[in-house]
C-alpha cells in the first residue's frame, strides 16, 4: 500500500515544472517537515544557486540552515557544466557568493546544508561526478550536502504530508480511485468529495493538547491541498480539468463550513491555509478557462462540439457561471488589496463572459431554472468590470426570450432532470406542470432591470411576461442561522433556509428593490453570517453555483443594488466599498 502511494507521488512530482510548480510545492513540504521557510524562489534577482532557504532540524538532530538548489527532470552529463540546469555553476555560486554575503546575521552560527534537488533522477553518468565534487566542496566550505531525487521527495511527501494519520489506508484507496477516474468527472468528483470529507474530519478531530490540535489541523489542511495538487497535475496530464476544478470548489466550501468560526475569530494560520485553498482554486480555474478560450470566441463552438442543443445551452450557462464566479472573486480581492494584477485578472474573466455572450446566441434563455444563479453572477461581474451596456443588452435578450417561451412552453427554464428536459425539448413528452411551477429566474430579471434603471424592461416583465406565467410562482429564498455550516453540503443547503413566493411587483422599481432588500420577518439577517462579517460574498455565490441552489435574497438584492449603482439610501451593502 505504501509503495503504491509512493510511486504515485513520484509520478505526480515528476509532472511538475520547476518554475511556479515545484518551487511552489516545496515550501509546503518544508512547512510540514517542521521547517521555517525564510526565502522562496523569486523571479528577477539572481539567486546565486539558492532557490529556497529554510531553517529546521536535520536527521542528526541538529538545527541547520538548509539551502535548496532546485532543478527539474532527470539530470545527465550534459547538465553538469552547461545549459539551464548547470549544476556545477550553481554549486559554485552558493559557495563563492551566497554563503559569503547572503546569509542573514541570525543564521550565521547555524550549520549549513546544501540540498541539490530534482523531481527526476540523477543519471548514472553524472551521479558519481556530483557526489565526488560535493565531497570536496563540503570539506572546503565546511558545509553538509545531500542529493535529493524524485523518489526521496516522494518519500518525504508521504511521510510528512500524507502520513497514516492524515491519509489512512481507506483514504489512500480513495485517492487512487479519484485519480483513476479523472477522465470520468462525475465519478471522480463523487469519490473526491468523500476523500475531502474524511481528511477534514481527521483534521478537526480532538487531540491531546491545544498545540497538538493546531498541528493536526494545519497538517490535515496541507495534506488536503497536496491531494488536490496531485489531482490537478493528473488532470493536466489527462487533459480533463473539470473534476479538479469542481473538487477545488468543493474543498473551499467544505473547509469554510468546518472552520468558518476559526476564520471569524481571526485564526491567522487557518486563514493562511484557507487563502492558499482559494489560490489553488484560482490557479486550476485559470488553466481550465485557458483551455476553453477558443470555445468562448469561436462562433457556435460548443454547438459544433456537442451533440444536442440542450447540452449546448447547459454548457454555455455553466461556463458563464464559472467565469462570473471566478471573476467576482478576483474583483472582490482586487478591491480589498488594491492589487492591479488581480484586477486585470478579473477584467480578463469579464472579457471571456463578453466573448461567450457574443459567440453563442443560446445565452438568451437558460434551459434550466437553477442557472438563474449563473446569470446573476455573470451580470455581477459585468457591472463590476464597468460593462453596463453589455449587461443591459443581455438582460433585454433574456426578457424577450422569456416572453417567447411563455407561448412555446417547451423553451421555458425547467426544474427537471436532463433526461426529462431532453424529452420535452424533443417533443417526446408534454411539459409537466411540476417542471415549471416555480421560477427563480423571473424575480432575478426584475431585480436586475430595476437596479440598472431599465424601466422599459421592468415594465415589460410586469405587464407582458408575468401575466402569461399563470401556474408559475416567482420564487426567492432566504438563508437563516447556520448558513455558513450548510455551504459544505448540497443536502444541508437544500434543507436550509426559507423559500418565498414573490406575489407583488410594484409599479415603481425602487419600491420593489426596497421591499426585497428587507430580511424576512422571523429569521436572522445576513449580517450575522460569517461570510458577511468577513466580507466574503464569494462564498454564497460559489455555494449557489456548486450545488445548483439559490443565492440568499437579502444578499442578492443588496449586492445587485450596491454594484449596479442604484442610489437608495435605505439599501446598504458594507462590501460595496471594500469588495
Amino acid at each position: 500500500m505504501t509503495g503504491s502511494l509512493r510511486l504515485l507521488l513520484e509520478d505526480f512530482l515528476g509532472l511538475m515544472r520547476e518554475e511556479g510548480e515545484l518551487d511552489a510545492f516545496l515550501p509546503l513540504l518544508m512547512s510540514a517537515m517542521g521547517h521555517e521557510v525564510v526565502y522562496r524562489a523569486q523571479k528577477g534577482p539572481r539567486q546565486y544557486g539558492v532557490d529556497i532557504v529554510s531553517v529546521g532540524t536535520d536527521g542528526d538532530g541538529r538545527r541547520k540552515l538548509f539551502l535548496w538548489l532546485v532543478k527539474c527532470g532527470d539530470i545527465g552529463r550534459q547538465d553538469w557544466n552547461t545549459g539551464p540546469q548547470a549544476i556545477r555553476q550553481s554549486i559554485e555560486d552558493v559557495g563563492d557568493t551566497y554563503l559569503r554575503s547572503h546569509v542573514a546575521p541570525e543564521h550565521k552560527r547555524l550549520r549549513k546544508k546544501l540540498l541539490v534537488v530534482t523531481n527526476g533522477d540523477f543519471k548514472a553518468n553524472i551521479n558519481e561526478t556530483i557526489a565526488g565534487y560535493l565531497e570536496n566542496w563540503c570539506s572546503q566550505k565546511n558545509v553538509d550536502a545531500e542529493q535529493v531525487n524524485g523518489s526521496k521527495l516522494a518519500a518525504w511527501t508521504e511521510r510528512h504530508l500524507l502520513d497514516e494519520y492524515i491519509l489512512p489506508s481507506d483514504s489512500r484507496v480513495l485517492l487512487r480511485r479519484m485519480l483513476a477516474n479523472v477522465a470520468s468527472p462525475d465519478l471522480c468528483v463523487m469519490v473526491g468529495r468523500i476523500l475531502i470529507d474524511q481528511m477534514l474530519e481527521g483534521a478537526v478531530a480532538p487531540a491531546k493538547s491545544q498545540a497538538a490540535e493546531i498541528k493536526k489541523l494545519l497538517t490535515g489542511l496541507r495534506g488536503m491541498r497536496t491531494a488536490l495538487q496531485v489531482l490537478f497535475m493528473w488532470s493536466i496530464n489527462e487533459d480533463n480539468l473539470l473534476a479538479a476544478y469542481t473538487l477545488n470548489q468543493y474543498a473551499v466550501l467544505a473547509t469554510w463550513a468546518k472552520l468558518h468560526q476559526r476564520l471569524r475569530a481571526g485564526d491567522v494560520k487557518v486563514s493562511q491555509e484557507f487563502n492558499q485553498l482559494l489560490g489553488g482554486m484560482s490557479v486550476v480555474a485559470e488553466i481550465y478557462h485557458q483551455k476553453m478560450d477558443d470555445y468562448y470566441v469561436v462562433q457556435d463552438a460548443f454547438a459544433n462540439a456537442l451533440p444536442d442543443s440542450l447540452l449546448v445551452s447547459r454548457t454555455v450557462f455553466d461556463e458563464l457561471g464559472k467565469l462570473g464566479q471566478l471573476g467576482c472573486l478576483l474583483a472582490f480581492q482586487a478591491k480589498e488589496s488594491g492589487n492591479q494584477d488581480v484586477r486585470a485578472g478579473a477584467l480578463n474573466y469579464a472579457n471571456r463572459v463578453k466573448a461567450l455572450l457574443q459567440s453563442h446566441s443560446c445565452n438568451a434563455l437558460p434551459a434550466f431554472d437553477y442557472q438563474s444563479a449563473n446569470i446573476h453572477t455573470a451580470l455581477l461581474l459585468l457591472v463590476l468590470a464597468e460593462e453596463r451596456d453589455t449587461a443591459k443588452a443581455w438582460l433585454s435578450r433574456l426578457c424577450q426570450r422569456l416572453h417567447y417561451a411563455t407561448v412555446v412552453r417547451k423553451f421555458m427554464p425547467m426544474s427537471a432532470t436532463f433526461e426529462d428536459a431532453l424529452a420535452v425539448r424533443d417533443g417526446e413528452e408534454e411539459m409537466a406542470d411540476e417542471f415549471c411551477n416555480t421560477s427563480t429566474l423571473l424575480p432575478i430579471l426584475f431585480i436586475w432591470t430595476a437596479a440598472l434603471g431599465m424601466r422599459d424592461a421592468y415594465d415589460f416583465l410586469r405587464s407582458e411576461v408575468l401575466p402569461r406565467m399563470k401556474g408559475t410562482t416567482p420564487n426567492l429564498w432566504s438563508s437563516e442561522t447556520g448558513f455558513d455550516y450548510a455551504v459544505g453540503s448540497g443536502q444541508a443547503l437544500h434543507e436550509h433556509g426559507v423559500g418565498e413566493s414573490v406575489m407583488q411587483f410594484p409599479e415603481e422599481p425602487s419600491e420593489f428593490l426596497q421591499a426585497m432588500s428587507v430580511r424576512l420577518a422571523g429569521i436572522e439577517g445576513i449580517q450575522s453570517s460569517t461570510w458577511y462579517q468577513l466580507r466574503a460574498p464569494y462564498i454564497p455565490l460559489l455555494a449557489a453555483l456548486h450545488w445548483q441552489s439559490q443565492i440568499p435574497r437579502e444578499m442578492l438584492v443588496r449586492q445587485t443594488v450596491a454594484f449596479a449603482g442604484t442610489t437608495a439610501a435605505e439599501i446598504s451593502w458594507p462590501a460595496a466599498n471594500a469588495c
